[in-house]
């Protein structure tokens, strides 16, 4: 990862993969809020985040695209995700756990000459949580969520200002509430790709509550001048590493991609079992 300025305002620890148990029980630490971020480097070596990068710019394998449009190949020329957010899909969710399933069949097959990711992302959670089982969410109908969603900005592109904790309003986070606590979630993504320049991670001193937002009204991104004037910090974890963050109640961004590499990263949330010492991600 880039060096950055520290912050007070932003408490964060950088370890490389093979000093993953210096972050044991972290996840406690972000729950008494003495910690906002992590960034584990070299989670996977950078030249194998090259040949994962090629395989999803000739999309293989084939991933669902989102947007849905007529024309794939145009779609993937912007800016896209493969796979499908729990808050794009359509609400009555069907859509959303049968692209879930062939997600998941389709990364192992992304990594199948390497670490599994959906394993990897699994024993790193367990160290992080002090031993707690990691699990995949699943529906009354014992359908699985989408464990990650692979984000694609090409140049030009960016993510509006937001806060996560206001995807809790949303209709489609229903059953998800009843299984986990998912205000004060925590976001996730590994950097497969990174643009030449710009596309950074922009955390802001700004702190989420519950007057930002009307509440069951579910807000897609906030007017930038919520941040006017408050302290903020780029950062931009480079191939192969991994950064989790307080981003339920941390207002971020991602700045705009320059220059011909696009930005690939894969990721999605983490919370908290609402019973129990268990740990559910999704996205």
């Amino acid at each position: 990862m880039e060096p950055v300025a520290r912050a007070d305002w932003f408490k964060f620890r950088s370890v490389d993969f093979t000093q993953l148990d210096a972050l044991e029980d972290c996840l406690d630490a972000f729950t008494a809020r003495t910690l906002d971020g992590v960034v584990i480097r070299r989670v996977y070596p950078e030249e194998y985040m090259r040949e994962i990068s090629a395989r999803i710019e000739r999309h293989e394998p084939p991933f669902h695209v989102f947007p849905r449009v007529a024309d794939p190949l145009r779609a993937r020329q912007g800016k896209h995700l493969y796979g499908i957010t729990l808050v794009a899909a359509p609400r009555d969710l069907s859509e959303y756990f049968r692209v879930a399933e062939g997600f998941r069949s389709h990364c192992r097959e992304l990594f199948l000459d390497g670490a599994d990711y959906e394993a990897r992302l699994k024993s790193i959670f367990e160290v992080l949580g002090g031993g707690r089982p990691v699990e995949l969410p699943r529906n009354p109908d014992g359908q699985g969520y989408m464990p990650a969603t692979i984000r694609i900005l090409p140049a030009g592109a960016a993510i509006d200002l937001h806060c996560d904790n206001n995807l809790s309003h949303h209709p489609s986070y229903t059953h998800l509430k009843t299984v986990c606590d998912v205000n004060d979630q925590l976001s996730f993504f590994l950097t497969l790709n990174a643009p030449g320049s710009g596309g950074e991670l922009v955390v802001y001193s700004r702190r989420w509550s519950d007057s930002d937002d009307v509440e069951t009204q579910y807000v897609v991104s906030k007017d930038a001048s919520m941040v006017e004037g408050c302290e903020s910090l780029a950062l931009k974890p480079g191939p192969g590493d991994l950064i989790l963050f307080a981003g339920g109640r941390i207002y971020h961004r991602v700045a705009p991609t320059e220059g011909n590499r696009p930005r690939y990263t894969i990721g999605g949330f983490l919370a908290r079992a609402n019973e129990g010492r268990a740990l559910y991600y999704w996205s």
